[in-house]
């Protein structure tokens, strides 16, 4: 899978900051009521995200922002147009536009999401109310800064989803522990139909054929999240690699690494089978064409939602 270990750096200033701890704070309360919206680091000598992921490599210093609904245009995803009967839409200049996502799809895209910051590792509590800890929950993971996604409130703590294993592992953690963010960015990865698509407040912005999982060697399915980005040393991972949440199902292990991370990068050579319609041609990893890698690297922070579904 991938290589990891630039810094990320978030300047804010305070009053900038301030803004979005409120609307983090207002959104609990939504969040608690749905259940829980759907998904969506010490540095270590970087051991290779071909050592971390299941087929992928990363590592660079590497910005993405916050809240830009605004600004965000719509625009085709790439040249690939709907096909196989699946609908598009049109742009104005009447050139094929990208594929438009299944109801099933657009449902499983949380139109926000609040996120909870570690500065330092802390106690992770089995339950809201229990008295001892039962883990103690990484500030950096692989030397990136812990960015989780907030499921729940109660009184004084949070319920986070977790990037380690095993696969959608939660827990409840102090709030005066983390500093709290808001995103609106989503990925829902449909496996079935080899496109992942990118939503800005529950709002299809983006679709990219991707290459998933072989038979052998499937995609796990449920809600992650993105747990870093990381830049790569090998060109054909793409210049950032999104390390999310999920881990193989397959392997424990990758390419001499200690662990086997889904990640979302570039083809690995793989651009002509990925083509307009993508395929199931990876260890797990979600393979992108590069200029579709470098959209979505561009808009979605760590903490995003990630759905990965069919």
């Amino acid at each position: 899978m991938h290589q990891t270990n630039p810094d990320r750096r978030w300047p804010r200033t305070a009053a900038a900051v301030l803004p979005v701890i409120a609307a983090g704070v207002l959104a609990f309360s939504l969040i608690a009521a749905s259940g829980g919206a759907p998904a969506p680091t010490q540095s270590h000598r970087s051991p290779g995200l071909a050592a971390l992921l299941s087929g992928g490599h990363a590592s660079a210093k590497h910005r993405v922002t916050i809240n830009r609904a605004a600004r965000v245009r719509r625009h085709p995803a790439s040249s690939h147009g709907g096909s196989r009967g699946r609908p598009s839409h049109p742009n104005r200049a009447g050139r094929p536009a990208f594929p438009v996502a299944s109801a099933h799809d657009v449902s499983l895209a949380p139109r926000t999401q609040v996120i909870a910051y570690l500065a330092h590792s802390t106690k992770g509590y089995q339950g809201r109310n229990a008295l001892s800890p039962n883990r103690v929950v990484p500030g950096r993971w692989y030397g990136h800064r812990s960015a989780l996604p907030v499921l729940a409130a109660a009184s004084d703590r949070l319920r986070v989803r977790l990037a380690q294993r095993p696969n959608g592992a939660t827990t409840w953690i102090k709030r005066s522990k983390a500093v709290l963010r808001v995103t609106h960015w989503a990925i829902v990865v449909d496996l079935s139909r080899h496109f992942l698509y990118v939503f800005d407040n529950g709002v299809q912005r983006y679709a990219f054929p991707v290459g998933t999982g072989a038979a052998r060697t499937p995609t796990p399915t449920g809600q992650f999240f993105v747990a870093f980005h990381a830049a790569s040393s090998d060109p054909a991972y793409g210049p950032v690699t999104m390390a999310t949440s999920a881990h193989s199902t397959v392997y424990r292990t990758f390419d001499g690494g200690d662990d086997a991370i889904i990640g979302i990068h570039g083809p690995v050579g793989s651009d002509a089978q990925i083509g307009s319609q993508g395929a199931s041609i990876s260890n797990g990893c979600i393979r992108m064409h590069l200029h579709d890698l470098a959209r979505l690297v561009a808009h979605v922070p760590d903490g995003s939602p990630v759905v990965l579904t069919y």
